[in-house]
Parts: C-alpha cells; sequence; structure tokens
C-alpha cells in the first residue's frame, strides 16, 4: 500500500514502440497459426476462420475489460489518489478472471453444437468442436495475463510487457511447428502452443508485478476498498464489454452469411482478414499508448495536451493504414500465395483489399475515438454509436442478400460503408469538446 505509483514516462514514443512490438508479436502469432491452419487445408482454415468470432467474446471483451483498469488506475494515478489503484488493480483481476471461466464454461458446453448453428455440416462441424473445445481453456490464463499487464500498463511499463510478448511469440511458433510438423497434432497442436505460451507470458507478468514493482494485493479490508472503486469501473467496464460483445455477436451471424457462400468465400474471407492485422496493430498500439496518457492527463486536468495528443495519433494512423492497403492491394495476387494457390480465391481477395482502401482508414478513426472517448471518461456515447452501427447494418445486409443475393465484395462494401459514416459522427462528438467535463475521478481540475 506504501509502493509510489507513477507513470515512468510521458513520451508517447518510449510508450508505443513496446506496445506495437507487443501487439504485433501477437499479429505475426495469429498469422502464423493460420499460415499452418492453412497447411492443413484451405477448408479447415477456412472453417476455422468463420468460427473464429465466436472466440472473440473472450479474445475481445476480456482484454478491453482489462483496459479498464488501465483507465481508472491511471486517472486515479494523475489525480494523487494513490490509495485508490492498488483496490482498482485487484478488482480488474477479479472481474477478468471471473469473465474468463465464463468464457471457457459457455464455449466448452457448446462446442459440439455451435458450428450446426452456424450453417456448418457434420464434417466441417467437427472441424469446428476440435478447435473450440481446445480454445476454450485459453482464455482462463489470458484473463489473468490482461490483468497483470494492465498493470504495467497503468506504470509505462510498455518495455516490460513487449520483451515478454517476445518471448512468448518465439516459443508459440516454435511450439507450433514442433506440433504440427514433429508430432502431427494439427489443430490441438496450433492451440495448444498458444495456450502454453500465453501461461508462460501470464507467470512473467506475475512476477513482474510482484516480484520486480513490489506490488502487493492484500486480504485485509479489500472488500471495502475494491468496493470504493465499483463506480468509475463500472463507468468504464460496461462500455467497454458491451461494444465489443456486441461486435462478436454481429460477426458470429455475419459468419453464417460466409459459410452459405462455400468453401471459397470463407477462405477468401479469413485469409484477407488476416492480412488486415499489421496496420490495426499499429493503431491499437498508438491507442493503447495515448489512452494511458489521456487518462493520466484528464486525472490531473490538462484537456489540452489531450486535445493535441488526439489530433497528432489520428492523422498518422490513418495514413499509414492508407499507405499500408495500397501496398497490399498492389501485391495481393502474390501475397496470398502465403496461403493457397488457388487462384479464385486470390484473385477474390485482391477485390476484398480495394474495398479495404476506404474501409481501415475509417475504421483507424473509429478505434482511436472510440479508446480516446472512454478513457477520458465520456464512455456511454461511443457505446451507443458502436450498438446503433453493429446492428443496424444487419438489417441493410439482410434486405440487399434478399432482393439481390448479396456477394462477399458486397458484404465488405456495406462495412465499408458503416465506418465511414460512424468516422463522421466520432469525430464531431471529439470535436464537441464535452468530453472535457467527464473526468472519472471526482474533483480533478479541467482546464
Amino acid at each position: 500500500m506504501d509502493q509510489p505509483h507513477t507513470l515512468r514516462t510521458e513520451s508517447m514514443v518510449r510508450l508505443t514502440w513496446p506496445i506495437f512490438l507487443q501487439h504485433a508479436t501477437g499479429s505475426v502469432v495469429l498469422f502464423v497459426d493460420f499460415v499452418f491452419f492453412s497447411y492443413l487445408g484451405d477448408e479447415t482454415a477456412g472453417i476455422v476462420g468463420q468460427v473464429f468470432p465466436v472466440t472473440w467474446l473472450g479474445s475481445f471483451i476480456i482484454p478491453v475489460f482489462a483496459g479498464t483498469g488501465v483507465a481508472v488506475a491511471s486517472q486515479f494515478m494523475g489525480a494523487k489518489r494513490m490509495e485508490k489503484v492498488i483496490p482498482t488493480y485487484m478488482m480488474n483481476l477479479l472481474f477478468s478472471v471471473v469473465l474468463g471461466f465464463a468464457v471457457t464454461i459457455l464455449m466448452y458446453s457448446q462446442r459440439s453444437k455451435i458450428g450446426f448453428w452456424m450453417g456448418l455440416n457434420d464434417a466441417q462441424n467437427e472441424v469446428s468442436r476440435l478447435y473450440l473445445g481446445c480454445m476454450s481453456f485459453y482464455f482462463i490464463v489470458m484473463s489473468v495475463m490482461v490483468s497483470y499487464n494492465a498493470v504495467l500498463s497503468s506504470r509505462g511499463l510498455t518495455n516490460w510487457i513487449m520483451v515478454v510478448s517476445l518471448i512468448s511469440g518465439v516459443s508459440n511458433i516454435v511450439l507450433n511447428a514442433w506440433f504440427v510438423f514433429g508430432l502431427g497434432w494439427g489443430i490441438v497442436g496450433i492451440v495448444g502452443s498458444t495456450i502454453i505460451a500465453t501461461t508462460c507470458s501470464m507467470f512473467a507478468g506475475m512476477f513482474l508485478v510482484h516480484g520486480r514493482l513490489k506490488i502487493r494485493f492484500y486480504l485485509q479490508g479489500a472488500f471495502t476498498d475494491m468496493w470504493s472503486v465499483i463506480r468509475p469501473m463500472m463507468r468504464v467496464g460496461i462500455p467497454n464489454v458491451v461494444e465489443p460483445m456486441s461486435y462478436a455477436s454481429q460477426q458470429i451471424v455475419l459468419s453464417t452469411f460466409v459459410i452459405s457462400m462455400g468453401v471459397q468465400s470463407m477462405a477468401s474471407n479469413a485469409f484477407a482478414s488476416r492480412l488486415h492485422m499489421p496496420h490495426i496493430v499499429f493503431c491499437y498500439s498508438m491507442a493503447s499508448a495515448g489512452q494511458i496518457l489521456m487518462a493520466h492527463w484528464m486525472g490531473a486536468g490538462k484537456t489540452d495536451k489531450i486535445n493535441r495528443l488526439f489530433w497528432r495519433v489520428l492523422l498518422l494512423s490513418v495514413v499509414a493504414a492508407w499507405v499500408y492497403m495500397i501496398v497490399i492491394w498492389s501485391n495481393a495476387y502474390d501475397i496470398m500465395r502465403i496461403f493457397t494457390d488457388d487462384h479464385d480465391i486470390r484473385t477474390l481477395c485482391k477485390r476484398l483489399f480495394l474495398i479495404s482502401l476506404i474501409t481501415e482508414p475509417a475504421r483507424m478513426v473509429n478505434i482511436l475515438s472510440g479508446n480516446s472517448l472512454r478513457s477520458v471518461g465520456d464512455t456511454r456515447y461511443p457505446m451507443v454509436v458502436g450498438l446503433i452501427f453493429i446492428w443496424g447494418i444487419l438489417p441493410i445486409i439482410f434486405f440487399i442478400d434478399h432482393n439481390w443475393t448479396l456477394s462477399l465484395v458486397g458484404m465488405w462494401a456495406c462495412f465499408a460503408a458503416d465506418e465511414f459514416v460512424r468516422a463522421i459522427i466520432n469525430l464531431q462528438r471529439w470535436h464537441s469538446g464535452k468530453w472535457k467535463t467527464m473526468s472519472l475521478v471526482e474533483g480533478s481540475n479541467g482546464s
């Protein structure tokens, strides 16, 4: 409790590049996983790609909720309310672990039915059942890992997270090769390597927090102290969870559309989506680093600094996304050889990347503005906007499909329009400046 809590650096660059390398490692691991899945066959990779949104119920929701601890603890530190910091860490860990167990139980108990609900046949559902059954256990260890990473992030120690992530990523790739090529374990080997590597990261994070930082969790008086931080955590945490949960649910519904289009569309959708990850990782890294600084500055009432940082990061993220998609689209046919030699799949992916020239810059605006608004306390607005667009696009897609039979390219075009309009709305909200009066910490000074 006497441990001083400080932000180790206010440099955006020093915060961002370790986060980027951390997320990039995770992106590379996911990319390599799909290369291994494609080694098992285009259909196997396509099936995993379409049931993958089911795993987003955990892999999106739990880390996003853990980000609640970063925002709330950072604002407490910025406002010099140090007695609230450790209770925030403890409550964040409790909530995240409960979510992790809930996702594990739900996914494992329904693993045999989910594929059928999404429209897979008997043989395809067997692949889905095996993948989801193995993957369900991942969320328990992941929930603990992201909670401890949140502690390190709130202190600005993103370089420590980066080192752990790099070691974990390399281990995962090596284990993948051994389990799949050496032992012939297939899907079990690919998922198993991810769980083992994540478990190692979890223990490393616990060592850094308790061993290096000397942060001590406690039992005596813990309930009272943790209860005192519930209000700000729920104010951030509930909106944080609702939007990604809705997005994951939406993607599950849309996967039923893609499955009905056949193996070619399933594989193309899965492969093209994986190639979006690098620039999305870059934007999330910028947004995560910005979230740390914005939350600290909001607690200290430095809203002018927050506003300048937002627009600077926004410009960089949008330009980076557009340039990246230009390169991918221009070289799509050759790049797709990483996954498949099927001419039709590679041609379809190139068409999808053309649409992404509009979609992805707009998506970067929405990622950054949503994270920024939540980090400064304006949590309800991005949640409401997100829900309206996430669920509002589905009737449009159903209508188009019913009247003209929607193709995969048409579906992606609908989402390009969705992201673009949402970006305009989110930018207007930030420009209005209403967020300047919405600090999570009572008594913080505005400017």
